[in-house]
């Protein structure tokens, strides 16, 4: 898998913009900013810890994400992905990269999503969650590459575009005036 970040938004009520990839060995990096982060965080969710989610997940029930900072401090937060992955690394920033995980996982088809802003719950879905994530890994990659081709055609265009409207604007007043614009005369 190439170096490239996907881009991608949380899924809640104030969708959070973060930057992700996947390796070869099924380890997953995300990138995001924090307020007052001038620089971006990466954080690395490995392989296996990554295998007991999906363990925690196969009992075939809803979980919450519960993934409330102050909650997971306090230990009080209720039982989900989020206070799961603190268990497995009690740090709150980490344990809230479930809700990254979330988004990547549910655009993945490997989760499902009951589709609430507040009170998310997911269920994981049949299939091999390396694989689909990959596979959602590199769609998403081919669909950046193809907006930022559109957007550099559509830049190219504007610019050709406002340079044949300053010639449009020109006033009539014969081809010397208008081969003054190619040669700066």
């Amino acid at each position: 898998m190439s170096a490239s970040w996907s881009r991608s938004h949380t899924l809640g009520i104030k969708q959070k913009a973060f930057s992700w990839r996947i390796d070869g060995r099924g380890n997953i990096f995300i990138k995001r900013k924090f307020r007052r982060g001038r620089f971006p965080r990466i954080d690395k969710i490995s392989c296996s810890h990554l295998e007991k989610l999906c363990r925690y997940m196969e009992d075939m029930e809803w979980k919450d994400l519960s993934n409330g900072a102050a909650k997971l401090y306090m230990g009080t937060e209720k039982d989900g992905i989020g206070k799961f992955m603190y268990k497995l690394r009690p740090e709150v920033p980490y344990a809230q990269l479930s809700s990254q995980l979330a988004a990547i996982f549910y655009h993945a088809e490997v989760w499902k999503w009951n589709e609430r802003k507040r009170g998310m719950k997911f269920l994981l879905l049949s299939g091999d969650w390396q694989e689909k994530t990959m596979q959602y890994c590199r769609n998403s990659l081919s669909r950046d590459d193809e907006s930022i081709s559109l957007d550099r055609f559509s830049e190219y265009t504007k610019i050709k575009t406002e340079g044949q409207e300053e010639l449009d604007e020109m006033p009539p007043n014969g081809k010397q005036t208008k081969l003054s614009v190619f040669f700066d005369y």
